[in-house]
């Protein structure tokens, strides 16, 4: 079942976010409508969306998020064709500050990445390996 929130309670999640993690916090009519459809036909309005730069301003949401008993919904580029990156919840957008390649090993051909790389990013990377990520993601650029 999903939680009815406050404007009062919205008003307060944000600005304990805002004072507490280094990223991007939005709760603004504009990026709740910009984060409230995907792909799919689906138009559901988050809550906010918080866009974090490190894995600390992760935990701080997701404590929040668990203080106020409200959903979170991680997204990547928002290219789901069946409504997976739309919901009333908290939306962590992973697409601008986790972006990097993390680690890579040749010998075996896995890559480890931060869910923010897109394939296009890969395989770059891995074109002097002779190697390329193949599966038809919809997420291929930005």
């Amino acid at each position: 079942m999903v939680k009815t929130i406050s404007k009062g309670e919205l008003d307060e999640l944000s600005t304990e976010l805002s004072k507490i993690i280094e990223g991007e916090v939005y709760f603004d009519d504009k990026h709740r409508s910009l984060y409230s459809t995907d792909s799919s036909p689906y138009q559901i309005k988050p809550y906010g969306v918080v866009l974090p730069k490190n894995t600390n301003d992760v935990k701080k949401v997701v404590a929040l998020a668990n203080k106020y008993d409200i959903a979170i919904l991680p997204r990547g580029g928002g290219t789901s064709l069946a409504g997976q990156t739309v919901a009333e919840a908290i939306v962590l957008d992973f697409s601008k500050y986790f972006t990097n390649i993390l680690e890579f090993n040749n010998d075996e051909q896995w890559v480890k990445v931060q869910s923010g790389v897109v394939r296009d990013q890969l395989n770059k990377y891995l074109a002097p390996y002779k190697l390329q990520f193949t599966p038809d993601v919809a997420t291929t650029s930005r």
